[in-house]
């Protein structure tokens, strides 16, 4: 058990370089908010054929990131603007249930075109 603590011990002072650590904290921030922004747009729009997985909820969350807080940035021209933040959050919300109603537009009419045929 003694080697066991030792072993555990030294994995925890083990650190990476600041530069590294820094990155990874936001990575893994960006992640956890767009799995939020993606459960949160699953509880409002429900139902349809993008309910597959994990996976899923977490890409229309972070498209909805990425759209909501890229647009609101740039059509506002907003300085110093926190996206993590309640606004933030709903932004990203929006442009992720925009996206989704966007994906399902396309997917209908794709399917339509090819019944026709």
């Amino acid at each position: 058990m003694e080697a066991f603590l030792a072993k555990f011990d030294a994995i925890l002072q083990f650190n990476l370089p600041p530069r590294v650590q820094e990155l990874t904290n936001v990575v893994l921030l960006w992640v956890g908010f767009a799995y939020i922004v993606g459960l949160i747009t699953r509880l409002i729009v429900w139902g349809g054929e993008w309910r597959r997985g994990a996976f899923t909820v977490f890409l229309v969350g972070l498209t909805g990131c990425c759209i909501g807080i890229l647009g609101i940035t740039t059509w506002r021209k907003l300085e110093g603007f926190n996206p993590i933040s309640p606004a933030g959050l709903a932004i990203s919300v929006v442009a992720s249930i925009a996206a989704l109603f966007v994906y399902q537009f396309c997917s209908l009419f794709w399917s339509r075109k090819k019944r026709e045929e």
